[in-house]
């Protein structure tokens, strides 16, 4: 399978997606039970729990001048995808604007990959 790389991603974005995909994941937490596909789920649950680590270890690690290189497995990069078009209340307008960044971005790395 084909990985999906971001380039020059600035500690403050790192930081931001990492806070999307926590809320991401307490909101998909709430509707596990009442989701019908549950295994899609519990696989999503995992995988957007291994991207918030992550950036974990991004955030921890100095930030390089040019900003972080991140590689993603499709499976990671279409989770990410989904927390980008999760609509937080929570999101302020730089939070909004990362995502929208990244939405576009990962949305044409996936369907390069998947052609």
């Amino acid at each position: 399978m084909k990985q999906v790389k971001l380039h020059n991603v600035s500690h403050q974005e790192v930081r931001t997606l990492q806070n999307e995909i926590y809320d991401f994941q307490q909101q998909a937490e709430k509707s596990l039970k009442t989701t019908e596909n549950f295994l899609d789920a519990i696989i999503t649950l995992d995988i957007s729990f291994r991207l918030w680590f992550t950036f974990r270890t991004k955030i921890e690690k100095p930030e390089a001048k040019k900003g972080y290189q991140i590689t993603f497995k499709t499976s990671e990069a279409a989770v990410l995808l989904k927390v980008c078009y999760f609509d937080n209340p929570n999101s302020g307008v730089f939070e909004k604007n990362v995502k929208e960044k990244y939405k576009l971005f990962l949305d044409q790395q996936l369907k390069g990959a998947l052609l």
